[in-house]
């Protein structure tokens, strides 16, 4: 592959894909999208997550028993421990004689398209620039391209830059073109045996940081951009580009007074400890990075297009990048929540985009078939192919950087599904040990005869049982509560217990799912609709039961040293206690 791969992410049957089964969840069930239980503390210390990473680490070695011109570092770890779970290496016998001799968590590689993570996150920590302005308040430049339009600017040789939003241009919706550096006009080849015609000089760029051509400055970008045609009107379809995230980096600079470089060191690299990670230049020394033989790559800028494709970076540094998220490190959990959403739709039921995240949708992974979102960013460079993803549900940071004749895009999805495949079932096998331990068993109040039973099964969340308040079996009942619904009243009702996330001092908020109907009802509902697991609504069907101000599905732990004491149930105004 010469310079950024077009993003490479396809309906292919190994990638973690969204099936249209027809069940949503396992048994009808229909948690809320999200974790379904709390996150686990230790999961390392898990015998599951144990065998997990042993399974992982025998698939790396049978993939890299043949490398021999490629090197791989892949680790995963989870935000709640100080190390690893999982750090593996590979270093092949033939690299450039310049590369380092074994590759390790500080080896460098040049990380691809995982850049365009910096230029949007040095968007949302700058605080002043307003997502839906149009670029060109702070790019105004952009405007006089229409200049430059061939042969005439009209509504498809000139792209309409007042409709293009700051946030357009962070998930590929500007409409805009994909590159400036990536021209055939720019690689040593003749084209025109192929059938294309002689071109002026006018007609080329003249630069690329490769093949002896100088590195793209800012003004050349201004010279010729104008010269491309729209894709797309703004907010038409996403179309992956480059040149987004170098004027996102422009619009930095405009609204900071700082450099790009000298602004992402400030905010996001010396705040995460990222010592290794540099943006136009490569290390000091290139024994500190991995080189594949015969690569032009490493130690070239390609100028402003390095914003979007070319830094250099290592595992540390990638999992400090990680941690430092889902940590809210850089933004505050608010402005983190919002920016880890997905703003558009891709033709790929498994695929939706953020800004820039590449979220890869999934119920196949885990065995209560809930929909997980895995939140990724992948990079290729010439044969540098990389991916982070990171899973809120778990609190986990995935890396995987290679580079090498043996590398593909490809081999990094199917790496990356190796990983989640064995990873994910195992820490949800944790976080049930944890949750029974934390929250699970009887529960109850002799004084109102009120008792409610926590427990665990393969489905998502806590299965729900045994409860009554004042004598009166709530769920059997539940019909009552629900006499302004237009659902048959005699259907059989299932309740799940899932945690919000919102805590005051000890307590914790959770909330009950009603599900109405069996696995086989709720299979027939889908098959009558025209679009999947139609019958999963939870998302419109919770806090919809209230009384006196009070939600019937909310229910609220206090705990001591994290473990549950007693559960109260505010609409029914009893508090009940754990037992032993």
């Amino acid at each position: 592959m010469l310079f950024f791969s077009s993003h490479h992410r396809a309906p292919i049957g190994a990638l973690l894909m969204l099936t249209n089964v027809a069940i949503a969840a396992r048994d009808g069930l229909c948690p809320p999208l999200g974790p379904v239980l709390p996150v686990p503390i230790s999961p390392s210390n898990h015998d599951s997550v144990q065998a997990a990473i042993q399974a992982v680490t025998d698939k790396f070695q049978n993939l890299t028993a043949s490398y021999s011109t490629t090197g791989i570092s892949i680790a995963v770890k989870s935000i709640h421990e100080m190390s690893p779970m999982l750090e593996l290496h590979h270093t092949p016998p033939i690299r450039d004689n310049t590369s380092t001799a074994v590759i390790n968590s500080e080896t460098i590689y040049r990380i691809g398209s995982i850049s365009k993570l910096f230029a949007v996150l040095s968007v949302l920590a700058q605080g002043h620039i307003n997502l839906d302005d149009p670029i060109t308040k702070y790019v105004p430049e952009l405007l006089q391209l229409k200049r430059h339009a061939v042969p005439v600017a009209n509504a498809i040789t000139a792209v309409n830059w007042d409709q293009v939003s700051v946030r357009s241009l962070t998930t590929h919706m500007g409409g805009i073109g994909a590159d400036l550096v990536y021209d055939l006009s720019s690689f040593p080849v003749d084209y025109t045996q192929f059938g294309l015609p002689q071109l002026t000089n006018s007609s080329k760029t003249g630069c690329a940081g490769l093949f002896g051509l100088p590195p793209c400055t800012r003004a050349e970008f201004f010279r010729d951009f104008g010269k491309r045609d729209a894709v797309y009107a703004p907010w038409t379809n996403p179309v992956y580009s480059n040149i987004a995230s170098s004027i996102l980096a422009f619009a930095i600079e405009s609204a900071t007074n700082m450099s790009y470089d000298a602004y992402v060191k400030k905010t996001i690299l010396r705040p995460l400890g990222m010592t290794n990670t540099t943006i136009f230049t490569g290390p000091k020394k290139r024994s500190w990075g991995f080189i594949p033989e015969g690569d032009i790559f490493f130690g070239n800028s390609l100028g402003y297009e390095d914003v979007a494709g070319g830094l250099y970076s290592n595992t540390k540094d990638l999992l400090a990048l990680g941690d430092g998220i889902l940590q809210n490190r850089i933004l505050d959990p608010l402005e983190t929540r919002k920016w880890m959403k997905p703003l558009t739709s891709t033709s790929s039921t498994g695929l939706q985009l953020g800004g820039p995240w590449e979220i890869l949708r999934s119920d196949t992974v885990t065995k209560d078939g809930r929909l997980i979102e895995y939140y990724t960013k992948s990079g290729n460079l010439g044969s540098y192919n990389n991916d982070i993803c990171l899973i809120p549900d778990y609190g986990l940071v995935i890396t995987i950087l290679s580079a090498g004749d043996e590398s593909s895009a490809d081999t990094v999805d199917f790496t990356l599904t190796d990983i989640v495949t064995a990873i994910v079932p195992a820490l949800e096998d944790a976080s049930k040990t944890q949750a029974a331990a934390d929250f699970g068993g009887a529960y109850a109040d002799a004084t109102t005869n009120s008792s409610i039973t926590l427990s665990l099964d393969d489905g998502p969340g806590f299965a729900v049982s045994n409860w009554t308040v004042h004598g009166v079996d709530i769920v059997a009942n539940y019909a009552a509560f629900s006499a302004l619904s237009s659902s048959p009243g005699n259907d059989p009702v299932r309740v799940r217990l899932y945690p919000t996330n919102l805590a005051a001092g000890d307590e914790m908020a959770w909330r009950a799912v009603f599900t109405v109907g069996t696995a086989e009802q709720l299979a027939q509902g889908d098959a009558g609709r025209f679009w999947p697991q139609g019958t999963c609504a939870t998302w419109a069907s919770m806090d919809r039961l209230v009384y006196g101000f009070k939600a019937l599905d909310e229910f609220v732990f206090s705990a001591s040293k994290d473990k549950a004491d007693s559960v109260s149930l505010p609409a029914f105004d009893v508090r009940l206690q754990r037992e032993a």
